[in-house]
């Protein structure tokens, strides 16, 4: 087992791959998702803003469909992001419990430490619980662009799908 470790330690010379930019910049895929979403939004704006202003004070039953789907619209990404990533942090926040608690169950027992001193064991203890929570603490910083771009899903795909289609649309 040790040497399977020592086969896959990183030197200082070793370059990351190129297939793999997510493991590089772990921000990358939800920056991507903000940057398409800043791309097609204003685009959906203008299409939206041009259809205002030809409706006029009485727009028609085609107009007002599609702006009562802008609220509606609104409102369900919203909702789904919320949904989406409240699971995701329930889901690495069960996880860490989990992973916690196990490193409890691991931790020597003062059975099986009869020959320390009583200073040594309480260190012993103190150290099992540190480990833990910095586990923790990096596995909870390592999860934070994966819930972002989890949450930023339901808002980039209705952006980018109204975006592609008012684009077809052509003002009578």
């Amino acid at each position: 087992m040790a040497a399977d470790r020592a086969r896959k330690r990183k030197t200082v010379n070793a370059r990351p791959r190129a297939a793999v930019p997510a493991a590089a910049w772990p921000w990358g895929p939800a920056w991507i998702r903000w940057v398409e979403i800043g791309w097609a939004a204003p685009q959906v704006i203008a299409h939206r803003m041009q259809r205002m202003w030809l409706a006029g004070a009485f727009p028609g039953d085609f107009d007002r469909a599609e702006f009562r789907r802008m609220v509606d619209e609104k409102g369900e990404a919203w909702l789904e992001a919320m949904l989406s990533t409240s699971i995701e942090i329930w889901k690495l926040w069960i996880s860490i419990a989990s992973s916690s608690m196990q490193a409890g169950w691991i931790a020597p027992t003062p059975a099986g430490m009869s020959g320390m001193s009583e200073w040594s064991r309480a260190s012993s203890f103190a150290s099992a619980g540190r480990s833990a929570y910095c586990g923790a603490v990096r596995r909870w910083a390592r999860s934070a662009p994966h819930i972002a771009f989890v949450g930023l899903g339901p808002v980039h795909r209705r952006a980018t799908a109204n975006a592609r289609r008012l684009a077809r649309f052509e003002p009578r």
